[in-house]
């Protein structure tokens, strides 16, 4: 089996969920102010809370706020911790202002053992034993006795869980008081009756962690420092709340209201690969707060485009809006110009609603150059806003691609997956059959813009950099020559030439570097390249699209083909845009700085002595 370029895994991360707890029981030990942030945290979630909290300690008035708010789905015990608070039922717990911290007779890890003789507790009915005397008619003792029976049984660690006579009626647990033995002693509980359970300000005790959150309707972004920066982790939400789009919660709020119409129009498994690309295309061509402003009229219209697989932008359907309420006004106007035009024309050149005039075709390559929407060509910039339809490539920034006014198509994701023997097993096959490879993408977006041509509109080919260069052009024009189809082309500037000049790097300079070779990593297939070039001193070589390849590229340039160790490598990502990188490294450390600083495509390689002109230190 051949595998593909993948991810290494990083250790000593915390697995992040969004943990459904609506309608489950969580038991909150303490009442101060660490506990009302859990109280709050677990009522957005929809959760029945119990709050334990003695009676002589102060309950903050958030907490007390809260408690009255949501009777329904809040209880206070107040008194003191008891074992049999986590088999005891949400809004069963009965207590006694000098009940005990606990009342099992066995002691876990140096808490203190709790003696049944001090207790006047009314055992709760979940967890009485199946005596004949009822819980209401038992003495004190005997109820204490049962408790205890009914426990041990319940945390023996012999028998399973099935058998115990008690299970436990508690989802979560969540101790917020400063007492360390009886939080230890809560933690060792919770162990033995496989309950999560989170110890305040006690790492090592802990089965989950509570993440600085942001919340805007449906939206919550979570920020985790594994428990060991809380204050860092406020500091980066903070920074991340100020910086998320405008209206971004609404967005989504209608954005899921749009996907639940598209799966009741088109349901089914087999359509779901559709659904998602389609649904994907909608969130990147929209802008936030255009989405936000999504109603039923505008998402008939949008969803109006999936049988075809079309995403209508935002203009298109505001516009389609505005003709739907001036339809009758305007169809009127326009009979009225025919029937006097076609009175005042030839019969050989009679106009008629019947007959409308053909549009002509025309399909442009056109470069999209390395990002700047400043970098365009003039030309290239009027061909976007004159273009009935745009068909993109995925990693052209949006601030491109904003400037077309027509319909816009974007390339799906690639999906990467392992290639197989042929003896692959069922489930291997069905991956493979889900797979997105390069090819399936060209295919798409020539299929895209055939269906354009052939309605007669202008169809501008978005393609990133140069056509020409590393972007399968002229493979497109062969392939709309053999449908009819003769396309124009106009340049544009390659990341392979303009990169290397954002990041500094003279690719020729006297001295260091009197040629350029211009290569790629990836060819047919997903393959490195097998001819790059063997070293020159003065050769500077540009590599796009080596991500993925970076250890296989350091390796092959040094072993097979004589390059020194020492080579500076200059990595460029994202030139010209916002968030562009400049990486420095040399040919024996590129796969460990690409590892490192988590580089991304799309990302271009400078290697050879050129690179260190300009970027000494």
């Amino acid at each position: 089996m051949v595998r593909s370029a993948i991810d290494p895994i990083r250790p000593g991360a915390s697995l992040i969920l969004a943990w459904q707890i609506k309608h489950k029981h969580v038991v909150i030990i303490g009442g101060g102010f660490v506990a009302a942030g859990r109280l709050v945290n677990v009522l957005e979630a929809d959760a029945k809370v119990t709050v334990i909290c003695p009676d002589n300690e102060e309950l903050s008035e958030t907490v007390r706020q809260h408690l009255d708010d949501h009777p329904q789905t809040t209880r206070l015990v107040p008194r003191e911790f008891q074992d049999t608070d986590l088999t005891t039922p949400f809004g069963e717990h009965m207590f006694t202002k000098e009940s005990p911290k606990a009342l099992s007779t066995f002691t876990l890890e140096g808490y203190p053992t709790a003696t049944s003789a001090a207790t006047s507790a009314v055992v709760p009915p979940s967890i009485s034993s199946n005596s004949s005397v009822s819980t209401a008619q038992a003495s004190p003792a005997l109820s204490a006795a049962s408790t205890t029976t009914s426990l041990e049984s319940a945390l023996s660690l012999d028998e399973p869980l099935d058998d115990i006579v008690s299970a436990p009626a508690v989802d979560m647990v969540l101790s917020a008081i400063d007492d360390i033995p009886l939080s230890t002693h809560i933690y060792n509980l919770c162990k033995r009756l496989r309950i999560p359970v989170n110890i305040a300000d006690v790492p090592p005790q802990c089965d989950f962690y509570f993440c600085s959150t942001h919340r805007d309707k449906s939206l919550q972004v979570a920020v985790s420092t594994s428990g060991k920066g809380p204050k860092l982790a406020n500091l980066v939400r903070r920074h991340i709340a100020d910086h998320l789009p405008n209206r971004v919660g609404e967005a989504i709020e209608q954005v899921g209201i749009l996907r639940a119409k598209l799966r009741k129009m088109a349901p089914g498994p087999e359509v779901g690969p559709k659904r998602m690309g389609w649904m994907s295309r909608v969130c990147e061509q929209w802008r936030m707060e255009d989405l936000a402003t999504l109603e039923e009229k505008s998402m008939q219209i949008v969803l109006s485009g999936f049988k075809d697989n079309v995403v209508y932008s935002y203009d298109q359907v505001q516009a389609k809006i505005a003709g739907e309420e001036s339809t009758e006004a305007e169809t009127e106007k326009i009979e009225s110009k025919v029937t006097i035009a076609a009175a005042d024309l030839t019969a050989e050149h009679t106009i008629t609603k019947d007959t409308p005039a053909q549009k002509t075709p025309r399909l442009v390559l056109v470069g999209a150059g390395p990002g700047d929407p400043e970098l365009l060509t003039l030309k290239a910039a009027r061909l976007l806003e004159e273009a009935d339809l745009v068909v993109a490539d995925r990693l052209i920034p949006m601030e491109v691609i904003d400037l077309a006014k027509g319909e816009v198509r974007i390339a799906p994701k690639k999906r990467t997956v392992l290639t197989v023997e042929q003896k692959s097993s069922t489930a291997d096959q069905e991956t493979l059959s889900t797979a997105i490879t390069s090819d399936n993408i060209q295919d798409q977006l020539n299929e895209w813009c055939l269906q354009g041509l052939r309605e007669g509109k202008t169809v501008v080919r978005l393609k990133q950099g140069d056509p020409f260069i590393f972007g399968r052009g002229a493979e497109e024009i062969l392939f709309f020559r053999e449908h009819g189809f003769d396309a124009e082309v106009v340049p544009g500037i390659s990341s392979a030439l303009s990169a290397p000049l954002s990041a500094n790097v003279p690719l020729t300079h006297r001295g260091s570097a009197n040629q350029v070779v211009i290569t790629t990593a990836q060819i047919k297939g997903g393959r490195l390249s097998d001819n790059f070039p063997v070293y020159d001193a003065q050769k500077t070589v540009v590599v796009l699209m080596g991500v993925g390849k970076a250890k296989e590229i350091s390796e092959m340039m040094q072993t097979d083909l004589g390059w020194p160790a020492n080579v500076p490598v200059v990595i460029v990502e994202n030139a010209h845009c916002a968030n562009e990188r400049a990486l420095d490294a040399t040919l024996s450390t590129l796969a460990q700085v690409v590892e490192e600083q988590k580089a991304i495509p799309p990302s271009v390689f400078v290697i050879g002595w050129a690179g260190s002109v300009l970027r000494q230190a």
